[in-house]
C-alpha cells in the first residue's frame, strides 16, 4: 500500500509540473515594448494608436514582410509599457523558413493622435532617424524600448 501511495503521489507531481510548464508557455507568447520619446514632447489628443508584428526571411531577396499579428491600446504618460501578445509559434507564420535563425521581426504604427481621421504630418510615429528602430527580438521578455517621434511635414496623409 505504501508503494501505491508513493507512486501516486509521484505521478501527482509530475502531473502538476506539466501543468506549470504549459502555462508557462502560454504566459511566454508575448513581447513587452516601452514607448519612449526620444527628442521632442510628444502630445496627443487620441491615446488609441495600434501596433502591427511583421516576420520576414533575411534570406530571401526581395520577400514581403508577413503580418503576424495586430493590436490595439491606449497611451499613458511617456514612456509606458505594453505588453503584444503574440501567437505561440511566430516562425511558422513565416512563408519559407526553413532556419528560424533566419527570420527577422519589426513593428510598425499606426496613431492618429491628433485624431483627425487620418496619419499625417505630425502624428506619432516611430523615431526613424534611428536605423532599425523597428527591430526587435521576440524570444526577449524584458521591455525593448522603442523610440517615437512624429511623421515629417513633408510625408502625404494615409
Amino acid at each position: 500500500m505504501k508503494k501505491i501511495n508513493t507512486l501516486l503521489l509521484a505521478l501527482l507531481i509530475i502531473f502538476l509540473i506539466s501543468c506549470d510548464k504549459d502555462r508557462d508557455d502560454i504566459d511566454n507568447n508575448y513581447i513587452l515594448l516601452e514607448m519612449q520619446q526620444r527628442n521632442e514632447m510628444l502630445e496627443y489628443d487620441n491615446p488609441n494608436f495600434e501596433l502591427s508584428l511583421y516576420g520576414y526571411n533575411e534570406t530571401v531577396a526581395d520577400a514581403e514582410a508577413t503580418l503576424i499579428v495586430s493590436q490595439d491600446f491606449g497611451a499613458d504618460e511617456f514612456p509606458f509599457t505594453v505588453r503584444m501578445d503574440i501567437p505561440a509559434d511566430p516562425y511558422a507564420e513565416i512563408p519559407n523558413i526553413e532556419d528560424n535563425t533566419n527570420a527577422r521581426f519589426y513593428i510598425t504604427i499606426q496613431w492618429d493622435s491628433d485624431d483627425n481621421g487620418q496619419n499625417c504630418a505630425g502624428d506619432i510615429d516611430l523615431d526613424n532617424s534611428i536605423q532599425n528602430v523597428g527591430l526587435i527580438n521576440i524570444n526577449r521578455r524584458d521591455a525593448q524600448d522603442i523610440y517615437l517621434g512624429t511623421i515629417p511635414e513633408t510625408s502625404s496623409c494615409q
